[in-house]
Parts: C-alpha cells; structure tokens; sequence
C-alpha cells in the first residue's frame, strides 16, 4: 500500500461516524493506556502546587546538530538508512540523562504533555512546577473501562505507587529507562537516526508512557510513513501517533483495515459528547501532548548559546 493510501486514511475517518465507543476488540485493560489531562484544567482537589525547581540538564549534553530549530539532519523518506552507522549503546548513554531524574529534561516533557509539570523561563534557566495533578488525579482514560485508578508523580503511574510520590518518581523513572533500548532501536530500524531527532525519542517515550507498548512499537513505522508522504514536523509526529492505534485482528499497524484501539480516549470524547470521529478525538489529544514536548524542547534550546554541545 502506497504512503498517500496510508494518509488518505486521514480524510477519510474525518467523514466516519465514531461508532460504538465501548467495544473493545481485545482486552483493553491489559492496557495502560492514561488519557492525557490538559495543564489548563484544575482537578478537584485541596492540594497546592508544588515547589519549583530548576530542569536538571547538567548530564545531558546535546549534540550541536540538535541545539537548534534547523538542525542538519535527514529526515525518515529522505533516506531509508540512517545516515551514519547505528550504536544502540552509544544512543543509550546519550539518551539516558534524559530520564536520571524526575526534573530531568525527558522526564519533564512526558510530565508537562501529562498536565502534572508547568514550565517557567526565568533568568536565563528552565524550572518546572508541579501542578495539583503531581499530587495524585483520577485517570479519565481508566473511567472508560469501568476502573477508576489515580496517577501520581511525573507519569502515568496507574496507581503502582498507591499514592507514594517518591515511589511514583522512581516508578515513572525506571519504566522510561526500562523502554529507552527498545524505542531507540525500533526507530533506528524504521530509518529515524535517533541520535539526530530528539523530539522523536520524546514522543515515543511519551506514547510508552500513555499507553500500551504496542502502539509506541508501531510509532516509527508511523512516522516514517507520514513523513514520506510529506507530512513534517507536528502534524508528522501527531499523525504518527494516532496512526499506531489502529491495529488489526492480528495486532498489526493496519489503518486502512484496523480499529481504534485508544479505548480510553475516545471513551473520554463519548462522555464530552463531542462531535467528532474516533480519529479526530485521539488525534486531537495526541496534537496536545505534541505540542506540550515541542514547547519543552523550544524553550530548552531557546537557553542554549548555538555552537555549544552542553548547557551552561
């Protein structure tokens, strides 16, 4: 199937009704699929924001290629190969920083498109804030299903800290880093050089952390189609996104054929009574989350000087 087949899938579901939310085609609480909570929204709760701190990036120095917005790098449908060869450990000791602590730069991007950081500018340094929802918050993608399970910390934890934030910080750490060799080599495989395309290995930590692994397997493929059919930066990686919930009979990537299986977000938009397709629901929330790494990662370059490879 040609890429434009793949994207016209796009215009297509925009004109399908949504169908029967509650169906799951397989077993969707094996899921951990969180539904993303917008930062702008005040859960209801007595808690106070929490302190602010200042964005740990003193272990993760970027490659200059990366530090700015017009990085000379090949996109995936420039080539099929990354452009120099591919060292899975080479990655992992650049990558790892990223998630050494809960104010780690991977670690803030996946809490602000969570809705439990917000990011400040001030003085020349890059702070977070957590918000109410750090402090613990009813899941709303869980509420699909029936279940209700509350998220502490930077992540979504579903629970596993049962309302131990430190245990949830560590929890949220361990499980990003457990995925990092896995999501670096799945996009190296899809022709994404992950050395040259950190918002990339953002986003898939990101949907590792919304949902299930499954879906941040098919992310590369899912973005490297959609820049060979000549979608580019946001609108690529949301369409990516949304594009690795639609799997088949057979769990495979199918969006031509295949369901929607982002059960809880399009169990959200149901409850909204919003008028929307399954595609343009989860579409719409994974824009959001996109969106909220870009603005991390912009706000972080816009502090370091161009030619330098470390932060000050």
């Amino acid at each position: 199937m040609s890429n434009w087949v793949w994207l016209s899938r796009v215009t297509l579901l925009s004109f399908v009704g949504t169908g029967a939310f509650a169906v799951l085609l397989f077993s969707g609480r094996g899921f951990n699929q969180s539904a993303s909570t917008p930062s702008d929204r005040i859960p209801s709760t007595t808690t106070s924001p929490g302190k602010i701190e200042a964005v740990d990036l003193s272990t993760f120095p970027l490659p200059t290629s990366m530090t700015g917005r017009d990085r000379s790098m090949k996109f995936a449908g420039d080539s099929k190969v990354p452009t120099r060869p591919f060292d899975l450990q080479q990655s992992l000791t650049s990558y790892s920083p990223l998630f050494a602590a809960p104010t780690s730069l991977g670690m803030v991007a996946i809490g602000v498109a969570e809705g439990n950081y917000r990011l400040l500018v001030k003085d020349s340094t890059l702070y977070v804030q957590q918000t109410p929802f750090y402090f613990g918050h009813t899941d709303p993608g869980n509420l699909s299903w029936g279940d209700v399970v509350s998220n502490y910390g930077p992540c979504s934890d579903q629970g596993r800290s049962k309302g131990d934030i430190a245990l949830a910080e560590r929890i949220c750490l361990e499980r990003a880093l457990n995925g990092l060799p896995t999501q670096l080599f799945d996009l190296n495989a899809a022709g994404i050089d992950p050395n040259l395309d950190l918002e990339a290995v953002l986003n898939t930590a990101d949907l590792y952390n919304q949902a299930s692994p499954i879906h941040s397997r098919y992310f590369p493929k899912a973005l490297a189609i959609a820049r060979n059919g000549g979608l580019k930066g946001i609108e690529a990686l949301a369409w990516a996104r949304t594009a690795s919930f639609y799997l088949n009979f057979n769990n495979e990537m199918d969006i031509e054929g295949g369901s929607n299986k982002a059960t809880g977000l399009i169990g959200i938009c149901a409850r909204e009574n919003r008028p929307t397709t399954e595609w343009q629901c989860v579409y719409d929330d994974q824009m959001r989350r996109v969106k909220a790494i870009t603005n991390v990662l912009e706000k972080y370059r816009s502090l370091i000087p161009q030619g330098k490879t470390k932060p000050n």
